[in-house]
């Protein structure tokens, strides 16, 4: 073989190869989805512990039984039971209503971003609200295509929530989730974003700012969330008077 057509083979290898090298980034995306079964049971223990001013105000413990009932194109509807709860709260109130026993039905999209309540089931005048605040800002979402770790994708959820004495607070988060790590069939995803509250609750204004972080692991293979922990910090004014509330959640599946 003459020398120029050495070089010619050379130079093609090192295209090919540096090509090869560029694309490498392709391989190992993922599309997070959820595609669960008619039929798929989750059971969950979620935890909730609320300070305001480093003084812990309410702590709330609940068994919630998740049943897809449906799923019929991109809409996923699942029906949730709440098999026992236990409320310890500072003064009357503060925890918001005992759960125990209450079922409803909620709806939500193949990106996991919940779409709302669609059938108010057993809960009470008292308990919807803190059911819809709760669906509300569930701080998840799954990106729009497929990503690699180290890809990031960003949601924004504006929700309503019972500020008490018939007031209530809208609060805007604006997440970025980013994927973490892939590890089988689970998927780490890390979120950290920033909170707006604004409302009025016994004829006071009430405005307030924070952030919100936490991390999620999401089975890509039933398609569920594995375990999410969040931690909300907010500052808020209350008529005047600032105030810092901070409120850390857990939920672990079960089975």
């Amino acid at each position: 073989m003459n020398q120029t057509r050495m070089r010619a083979l050379i130079r093609s290898a090192a295209a090919a190869a540096l090509a090869v090298g560029c694309a490498t980034p392709l391989h190992g995306q993922t599309l997070l989805r959820m595609t669960p079964a008619e039929g798929q049971v989750s059971r969950y223990v979620v935890e909730a512990e609320t300070s305001m001013a480093g003084t812990v105000m309410s702590t709330q413990s609940l068994y919630r039984t998740e049943t897809i009932t449906s799923v019929t194109g991109d809409a996923i509807e699942v029906q949730a039971v709440v098999d026992s709860s236990a409320v310890t709260e500072a003064m009357p109130g503060a925890g918001g209503p005992d759960l125990s026993g209450v079922s409803y039905t909620f709806g939500m999209d193949p990106r996991a971003r919940v779409t709302g309540l669609t059938d108010a089931g057993t809960l009470s005048a008292a308990a919807e609200p803190a059911v819809r605040a709760m669906l509300g800002s569930s701080f998840f979402e799954l990106p729009e295509g497929e990503v690699s770790p180290g890809d990031s994708w960003s949601g924004q959820v504006t929700t309503e929530i019972p500020a008490g004495m018939g007031g209530t607070m809208t609060m805007e988060t604006d997440v970025t989730y980013t994927l973490a790590g892939l590890d089988g069939d689970l998927a780490e995803i890390s979120l950290e974003g920033t909170v707006t509250m604004s409302g009025s609750a016994g004829g006071m204004t009430m405005d307030g700012t924070g952030s919100v972080s936490g991390t999620a692991i999401f089975d890509t293979g039933r398609s569920r969330l594995d375990s999410h922990d969040s931690v909300l910090d907010v500052n808020i004014n209350a008529g005047g008077m600032a105030m810092s509330m901070q409120t850390t959640t857990t939920r672990n599946i079960i089975s």
